[in-house]
């Protein structure tokens, strides 16, 4: 699985000499370096940790390593931590993707744990996920969104021609219609429009992006 790149921003290449960039465009950082006492020679153990900026001459785009390695950086922490938190999604549908349906499958009975969004009686959610009003707060809305955008756009790359089922449709909709509902911009809320049964994967994909350049 190739490391995501964060896209939205640039930071400085190190410059401490540990620093290899690969065809111009790939960032490497030694780790360390093995001597082999059979070879009598050494090896160096490098790590990916960004990809060059054409642009901006002497910066990249971090990615996940990057910020392990340098936890002291630029990067805003709302930023890195959003970035960091979908890496960790992805990293969790590659591991999965030999049965992708279990993918959304899997969220969806995350979803009736938290608020119970199936025909069953509903598990109380505690009360930080919680705005002052009667639903389920703003920030924790966009998690549950970024699970199901994360599933939908595995399927999506893996069948992007499938028709996804009613039920799925269903759960993913009382999603959408409470985050909808949560945005006061009456300009937008045109553009965030519910799934209708007897889309693809692929179409539902392009109906959630308008969700996912919501402001958080």
């Amino acid at each position: 699985m190739a490391n995501p790149i964060l896209k939205e921003m640039t930071v400085p290449i190190p410059e401490d000499g540990s620093v290899v960039i690969r065809n111009g465009k790939r960032v490497e950082y030694q780790l360390e370096r093995i001597y082999s006492p059979e070879t009598k020679d050494s090896r160096v153990k490098r790590q990916v940790i960004g990809k060059v900026d054409p642009v901006q001459p002497g910066r990249m785009f971090p990615n996940e390593f990057y910020f392990e390695l340098f936890p002291d950086n630029e990067v805003p922490e709302d930023v890195r931590e959003e970035f960091l938190r979908e890496c960790a999604i992805k990293r969790q549908m590659h591991v999965i993707r030999q049965s992708p349906e279990e993918i959304v499958d899997n969220v969806i009975r995350g979803l009736d744990q938290l608020g119970g969004l199936s025909d069953r009686p509903p598990t109380p959610l505690r009360s930080e996920y919680f705005s002052e009003g009667d639903g389920m707060n703003y920030t924790m809305l966009r998690r549950v969104f970024d699970e199901i955008y994360y599933a939908v756009e595995e399927l999506a790359g893996k069948y992007p021609n499938e028709v996804i089922v009613p039920f799925k449709v269903e759960r993913i909709n009382e999603v959408l219609e409470a985050l909808r509902g949560s945005i006061d911009d009456e300009k937008i809320k045109p553009f965030l429009r519910l799934i209708e049964e007897g889309l693809t994967y692929s179409d539902v994909l392009l109906m959630m992006k308008w969700y996912k350049v919501l402001p958080r």
